[in-house]
């Protein structure tokens, strides 16, 4: 019963995280195109409407309830709590509130839980209906007065709601799964040099990412502006070199990669918490970088 609880409590959670995000989301008008989310929202979309989707589905098909809620609670505990929600709270709370980086994080926040409370439905009868009174809708679903009079989802449905098709969602999928793996090495070498007192929080390194493969240097550098939020760091450096720095440990899901943790560049900034050396360069917000000064003076405007 205490097991229960708890798994009931994690899907819970996670539904009621992703509902105090969408508090100022109105789907009709604030939805960003599938071509303009980042990569990994385009990741946490693929995988839960075609892998858990088809897992959960089949599940339902064949009365296999306890398929379905172990399904439902690995996505809720592995991919949005132990890495997608926790990757993306930086572009909720500290991105402008229109901007498109915010924006596409909600969108996304939006289509899990809309599908979410369907694949709930069935063993969470109370919790789907508290989830659908409560979540912001699109115009054709506000007169839906209750979860349970909710057509069921079919594959091809759920296909049909990735813009540009299965094969655009599946290539940002499949670039971000090595990305994925290499997140527990990275893990454990923050938590390596945490203990060492180099740093603190995890935004307090930066990650000299080193590799002597030329396509996977530039896979790469491809999305290096992704890796800070993924990895969770202020910095992210990538660097094609056939002698590896003493320091630098090979992953072992991918031993053509090296990391190597050092302290991150620049001031800490007071706002969003990542080091910049753009810190303290405008006079009047002496204390944030210039991101957070450029959300600051647009918000202010």
């Amino acid at each position: 019963i205490t097991r229960l609880s708890e798994t009931y409590r994690k899907i819970r959670n996670s539904a009621k995280f992703i509902l105090s995000n969408l508090y100022d989301f109105n789907p009709d008008t604030d939805k960003v195109n599938n071509d303009d989310l980042k990569k990994i929202d385009k990741w946490i979309l693929f995988k839960q409407r075609t892998i858990v989707f088809s897992e959960i589905y089949n599940a339902y098909e064949n009365f296999e309830f306890y398929k379905a809620y172990k399904a439902i609670y690995d996505f809720c505990n592995e991919d949005l709590s132990m890495y997608y929600l926790d990757m993306v709270k930086g572009r909720l709370y500290t991105y402008a509130a229109k901007s498109i980086e915010r924006r596409s994080a909600q969108t996304a926040l939006y289509e899990i839980l809309n599908l979410l409370v369907r694949l709930i439905a069935p063993i969470l009868v109370f919790t789907a209906e508290d989830i659908w009174q409560h979540m912001p809708k699109e115009e054709k679903d506000k007169d839906i007065k209750s979860a349970h009079l909710l057509d069921w989802l079919s594959h091809q449905q759920i296909s049909a709601q990735l813009a540009l098709g299965k094969i655009k969602g599946s290539v940002a999928y499949n670039d971000l799964e090595v990305i994925i793996a290499l997140i527990p090495g990275i893990t454990k070498a923050l938590e390596e040099k945490r203990l060492t007192g180099l740093i603190g929080s995890s935004y307090d390194a930066k990650i000299n990412m080193l590799t002597k493969d030329h396509s996977r240097y530039k896979f790469l550098e491809g999305l290096k502006g992704d890796l800070p939020e993924i990895f969770k760091v202020s910095q992210v450096e990538v660097s094609l070199k056939e002698d590896w720095e003493i320091g630098a440990v090979a992953n072992s899901n991918y031993p053509d990669i090296a990391i190597e943790i050092i302290k991150a560049e620049g001031e800490k900034c007071q706002r969003c918490w990542n080091y910049s050396k753009t810190v303290g360069k405008d006079k009047e917000h002496s204390s944030i970088c210039e991101k957070c000064v450029a959300v600051v003076v647009s918000q202010n405007n």
